[in-house]
């Protein structure tokens, strides 16, 4: 055994100084055995299933070595009485040198090999050892390996053993992985051409455009600044008519509330900026009362407010007060809030002609 095992170490040792390259890899792997196993005397002729162990290191795209254990099981015999039942249990060691074929691929690996074997066999006679020895000689062999992967393989091979006064076959099926053998880059993605910036584009500061007097007109085209809220504009943001919101008379009442007159002394201030214009006071009502009342009484509220504009500045001739009753409600009359938006006072303004 010794005189296989340590020319085997150093031969193995000493691919460590070769060369790396592409096919340099060392693998493990296992398989299963089964083999057949006869004496010229026939004093044993059986198959068994047993188990190989090997590991090994591809020198080259054409060389590898390898070596393994191999244990093959119990060979049996059963010769006709009074003959003894014969058992052999062989297993032992091996180391091969592999050949590559040259048109081996990247899936596939076609090899030849040759080496020298040590094994331990046992004989027993009716369950009894009666002899041991260690047998040793040439065994070659041939077999494929299908790459699965850059780490894993399927192999099948088959093995013959020069046994004296006996053959002994073995085929092996089994699986093997690869060390230090890097994964399968995955392919590389072309990088994307630069892509050209475009110098930034000046672009003109836009003026921000206001509307202060939120009429719907913006400042640089209106032509009626300061316009109250509630206003009915034109295009050019001159009133088209103001409803006098916040004015709303009590039932049944002409008089005018310290809060209407509060907002009537804004409006003139307005009416005094807008002197080009005449103003139309319309006075409305409610639903409530008859229609002849209710008419007199909107024409009360339209001179009420006339009269404190007048007060306040506005040239009488500029205003002029209608009554329109019930007519062209603006809310429900059904409620008490509608009602009161429907006691209301409106200014009509029209630009007074040549002005």
């Amino acid at each position: 055994m010794k005189r296989f095992l340590i020319p085997l170490a150093l031969g193995l040792a000493s691919t460590s100084v070769m060369a790396a390259n592409e096919y340099s890899v060392w693998n493990a792997g296992a398989a299963a055995t089964f083999a057949d196993y006869s004496f010229d005397d026939n004093s044993v002729d059986d198959s068994t299933v047993g188990l190989k162990l090997f590991g090994g290191y591809r020198i080259n795209k054409w060389f590898g070595l390898e070596a393994a254990y191999h244990s093959f099981g119990d060979f049996s015999e059963a010769p006709p009485l009074p003959a003894p039942a014969v058992d052999v249990n062989l297993d032992g060691y091996s180391g091969s040198v592999l050949l590559y074929a040259p048109f081996s691929g990247e899936d596939v690996d076609l090899f030849a090999k040759a080496g020298y074997y040590n094994f331990d066999q046992e004989l027993d006679l009716a369950n009894v050892q009666v002899d041991s020895n260690s047998p040793d000689g040439l065994l070659l062999g041939a077999g494929l390996i299908v790459n699965i992967s850059k780490q894993f393989a399927f192999r099948a091979e088959g093995e013959w053993f020069d046994i004296d006064d006996g053959e002994l076959w073995a085929i092996n099926l089994g699986a093997e992985y690869r060390f230090g053998r890097a994964p399968e880059a995955a392919a590389p993605v072309a990088a994307a051409a630069p892509v050209a910036v475009a110098a930034p584009v000046a672009v003109a500061a836009v003026p921000v455009v206001k509307d202060s007097d939120g009429d719907g007109v913006n400042d640089d085209a209106d032509q009626c600044p300061d316009t109250p809220a509630g206003a009915k504009v034109d295009a050019r943001g001159c009133e088209e008519q103001l409803v006098l919101r916040g004015v709303n008379f009590a039932f049944d009442s002409a008089v005018l509330t310290p809060s209407d007159l509060q907002i009537l002394d804004s409006v003139a201030d307005i009416l005094a900026k807008r002197p080009n214009y005449n103003i139309e006071v319309r006075g409305y009502t409610d639903s409530r009362g008859n229609d002849a009342y209710n008419l007199g009484l909107s024409q009360r509220r339209a001179d009420a407010v006339r009269d404190h504009l007048i007060a306040q500045g506005t040239p009488a001739e500029r205003l002029t007060a209608i009554g329109f009753g019930e007519a062209d409600p603006i809310a429900d009359n059904a409620t008490e809030e509608g009602r009161a938006m429907n006691r209301r006072v409106t200014l009509q303004f029209t630009e007074r002609a040549g002005e």
